[in-house]
């Protein structure tokens, strides 16, 4: 099965983001939009695993004394850069990061072993599109240029979710197969 860690949004700052993704959508850019219901913060992938290594995640994950936090979900970017886009994302403020990167850290400590090892530097991020193709970037990226410190709203992080992800020709089908609170 196919996992990863993620913290989920809430209503409100959905609909804020679903409406930017209107707006990139406008630019005439080739994206393809991340569906509203999977929309959340990616903590850490772990791609294919097996049903022992899901089990033995569960029970790493649920002894985690993780503590919550509440950020100011700000500014838009892309993926590796904004002149040359593939991936556009919501992000939070450096300050506000440093307030999930402590949770991005305790995951991957935990998980160690099991599952993708990843060496990039964790940055919190919200992926909102992929470029399908290099049709009218121009546009998109001034639209992102434009929304580089755009407020989407608060996110209060309570809970930290083990999802498995199906993926079909219509998208991926993501699952909660663990729900772990933040104290």
């Amino acid at each position: 099965m196919r996992l990863f860690v993620a913290l989920d949004l809430p209503g409100p700052v959905l609909d804020a983001l679903v409406r930017f993704q209107r707006e990139l959508t406008a630019t005439g850019a080739d994206i393809k939009q991340v569906e509203r219901e999977n929309l959340h913060f990616t903590v850490k992938f772990l791609g294919e695993v097996t049903e022992a290594a899901a089990a033995e995640a569960k029970s790493r994950l649920a002894a985690l004394p993780s503590h919550g936090a509440e950020v100011e979900l700000k500014g838009v970017g892309a993926f590796p850069d904004r002149l040359r886009p593939r991936v556009v994302w919501a992000g939070v403020s450096r300050a506000d990061s440093l307030l999930i990167e402590p949770i991005a850290k305790e995951v991957s400590a935990a998980l160690a072993g099991i599952g993708e090892s990843d060496t990039r530097r964790f940055q919190a991020h919200v992926t909102l599109a992929r470029v399908r193709s290099p049709k009218n970037t121009r546009g998109l990226s001034a639209r992102i240029g434009e929304a580089s410190e755009a407020s989407f709203g608060p996110v209060k992080l309570t809970e930290l979710k083990l999802k498995s992800s199906r993926l079909t020709p219509a998208g991926p089908v993501y699952t909660d197969i663990g729900v772990y609170r933040l104290r």
